[in-house]
């Protein structure tokens, strides 16, 4: 055989698998007439509509999907190819759900010989799962399993590694073309595209703590685990990239003429820029589950490696036994224990320390006390204006993001802001100082206030500054209660 054909069976088990989850969509081309449905139905088509159906259901977050819904949306749309009644389509969509999804909720089973491992194997997949279920009208719900959503990217895009990175260029390029409305719905499929991401390192963290029981398992998992922690930093900057230029896309439109920009295109691009936030902030969670399960990594594999050594050591046999059983020299039985002693440790007193340096005073001397340092007038000086300055843009960036609305809640607006200002003590310095003096006016107060600069932008509007029951883990070093910021008129 030539080298270069030695490759052929390189990943044979992971390419087989990605066409397995064809094949309950194949296997309905062989549906035939028959007395319940004599008409000519396209069930491939119809199935792949199916899936698409529950695409869109999940795309646009519409839950409450089942059987009832999708019988009225193939009615609807092929009634007039068909020609078959409402009640026909009841038995194509329970026909379709039943091919795609066991009625006993048994997953697919596809047997197939590994020409790479040489052993057989097993695929097990679901195109559909169950959601929710409505008790009171006796009706189930269905979404699409992983299977299901991998074969909908699979007609859409080759590279499923780099969906995310795909979508982020082509979200791009829509917004140079002013294509606002496909960009926002290019968001909401790169959405579903993290949250199956999610997915995925949730059960490889479950698989992690399953499955590693060798240092071999623990390499294979451990450059998973980089791997895909270097894609999540990769489309991490990817991200920053691209809301800062949704940012200046903004700002574009908004030193634009009225007549120049139209008011729709003015909505969504701001509806782009919240839609991307939340994504972002979806994305950027994943990164702190990937390095939570490195940890999780190596404790497994510690405790693999831990629990290996204990069922495979008997201390009975393998020491006592072997001083007690056969004579060793003296300093053979110390080599032998050595591992299971401790450092001697003794405690002693030296007649040295009556020479040590002793503390001299005299009775009618003050005794100095430890104090931290005061700051220098000057450097408070610096420091105060400095934190004015930093109030003063924190302030520009959340009337930014409120974009013209009149009260928003700090959980809305963090998607919102730039990472570095997140990053920053002085933000939660600002939202402490806002909570303890609401509600605040400009001017009103005695002398100059590191907030002055601040409450300017505000003109003579009314701040106020309420707390939200929930705690916002913000970043990995803060944590802030939610507030909600209102502004209003002065005359209100």
């Amino acid at each position: 055989m030539e080298e270069y054909l030695k490759d052929t069976t390189k990943g044979f088990g992971e390419r087989f698998r990605r066409l397995a989850i064809f094949t309950p969509l194949f296997s309905l081309k062989g549906k035939r007439k028959s007395a319940a449905l004599p008409f000519d139905i396209d069930w491939f088509s119809l199935g792949l509509l199916t899936l698409l159906f529950f695409f869109e259901s999940k795309l646009h977050r519409q839950g409450k999907k089942g059987r009832q819904e999708l019988a009225d949306y193939l009615y609807e749309l092929t009634q007039v190819q068909i020609g078959a009644s409402r009640a026909h389509y009841d038995l194509i969509t329970e026909t379709i759900m039943d091919t795609f999804r066991d009625p006993m909720g048994k997953r697919h089973n596809e047997v197939f010989f590994n020409w790479e491992t040489g052993d057989q194997e097993v695929v097990q997949f679901s195109l559909l799962k169950t959601d929710a279920f409505d008790q009171e009208n006796n009706r189930q719900y269905f979404t699409l399993d992983e299977a299901g959503l991998e074969l909908i990217f699979a007609t859409k895009e080759y590279f499923s590694e780099f969906r995310i990175s795909i979508a982020q260029l082509l979200i791009r390029k829509q917004l140079e073309k002013g294509e606002f409305s496909s960009a926002l719905h290019e968001i909401h499929e790169m959405r579903i595209a993290v949250q199956a991401l999610r997915d995925h390192i949730q059960r490889l963290g479950l698989e992690v703590t399953r499955n590693i029981i060798s240092d071999d398992t623990y390499g294979k998992y451990a450059k998973t685990i980089e791997n895909v922690y270097e894609r999540l930093t990769r489309e991490d900057e990817e991200f920053r990239e691209l809301y800062s230029f949704v940012r200046e896309t903004t700002a574009k439109l908004q030193f634009e003429s009225q007549e120049q920009v139209d008011e729709e295109a003015r909505l969504q691009i701001a509806q782009v820029s919240i839609e991307l936030g939340e994504v972002h902030q979806l994305h950027h969670g994943l990164l702190y589950n990937v390095m939570q399960l490195k940890n999780k990594a190596l404790e497994a594999a510690r405790q693999a490696l831990f629990s290996a050594g204990i069922q495979s050591f008997n201390f009975d046999q393998e020491i006592v036994s072997r001083i007690v059983s056969s004579p060793l020299p003296e300093e053979a039985v110390k080599g032998l224990v050595h591992p299971f002693t401790r450092l001697h440790q003794q405690t002693s007193w030296s007649l040295l320390a009556l020479l040590f340096p002793q503390r001299l005073q005299r009775s009618d001397q003050e005794e100095e006390t430890a104090a931290y340092p005061e700051m220098e007038e000057e450097e408070y000086r610096q420091h105060t204006l400095q934190q004015e300055e930093n109030f003063g843009r924190i302030m520009e960036e959340v009337i930014q993001v409120m974009d013209g609305k009149d009260s928003m809640e700090l959980k809305d607006m963090v998607s919102g802001l730039p990472g570095e200002l997140l990053q920053h003590r002085s933000f939660y310095d600002f939202w402490l100082l806002l909570h303890q003096r609401s509600p605040v006016v400009k001017g009103v107060g005695e002398g100059k206030h590191v907030l002055d600069k601040a409450l300017a932008l505000l003109g003579d509007d009314i701040l106020e500054v309420g707390e939200k029951p929930e705690f916002l883990q913000i970043t990995e070093q803060y944590t802030l209660q939610n507030m909600c910021f209102t502004r209003r008129r002065k005359n209100e």
